[in-house]
């Protein structure tokens, strides 16, 4: 698998062999997604240090477009590609590397269904969690949580068996590539017993 980042650098899924891994199916139009931002960027600041790689992809089609902009063709007037993407990132201060699906290939393959949901993989490659960041969407409970991806790290960063486990997704849909090329307008929020609101 291999997705070019919003600077247009290829990002192969292979490179990240030997790392715990996590990818974020992002979004920046998700208010679900906003609700877990900063928590997920304090997340990623104190474990890339430990040598966690994070990767957020945006697959949906309302932000990132059906196909991938050709670069060095703009006009002085054109906008740059993925302007509101990086823009979004910057005026929220957020460390995120984010990738272009254009197509929703990887969503597709991951069976990605909203933004946020989480997979972490192992240094070996497997998959060892999926689903959401914890289940306190709005950060109204910080000492009764379950940090879901935090622990996950902690475990596979100090050597522990982690058993392969799932929690229900809960988020804004992915906005998808249609089969004729366009967007489907699927949208709205996905709602499960995760903490949701």
């Amino acid at each position: 698998i291999t997705l070019k980042d919003l600077d247009g650098t290829p990002v192969k899924a292979g490179d990240h062999m030997g790392k715990v891994t996590v990818v974020n199916f992002y979004s920046i139009q998700c208010p679900i997604q906003r609700d877990w931002d900063q928590r997920l960027a304090e997340i990623q600041a104190e474990y890339e240090q430990q040598g966690v790689v994070f990767l957020h992809i945006d697959s949906n089609v309302t932000e990132i477009g059906a196909t991938e902009p050709k670069r060095g063709d703009e006009t002085e007037d054109a906008e740059e590609p993925y302007a509101k993407v990086k823009a979004h990132l910057k005026k929220n201060e957020l460390p995120f590397r984010v990738l272009a699906d254009h197509g929703n290939k990887v969503a597709d393959l991951f069976e990605a269904k909203t933004t946020p949901h989480v997979y972490v993989f192992g240094k070996d490659g497997r998959l060892v969690y999926r689903g959401l960041v914890d289940d306190d969407q709005k950060n109204r409970k910080p000492d009764e949580r379950n940090d879901y991806l935090r622990d996950v790290l902690t475990k596979l960063l100090a050597g522990e068996k982690v058993e392969p486990f799932a929690t229900k997704e809960v988020g804004c849909t992915i906005k998808r590539v249609a089969a004729d090329g366009g967007g489907r307008g699927r949208g709205g929020r996905r709602r499960g017993n995760g903490g949701g609101e």
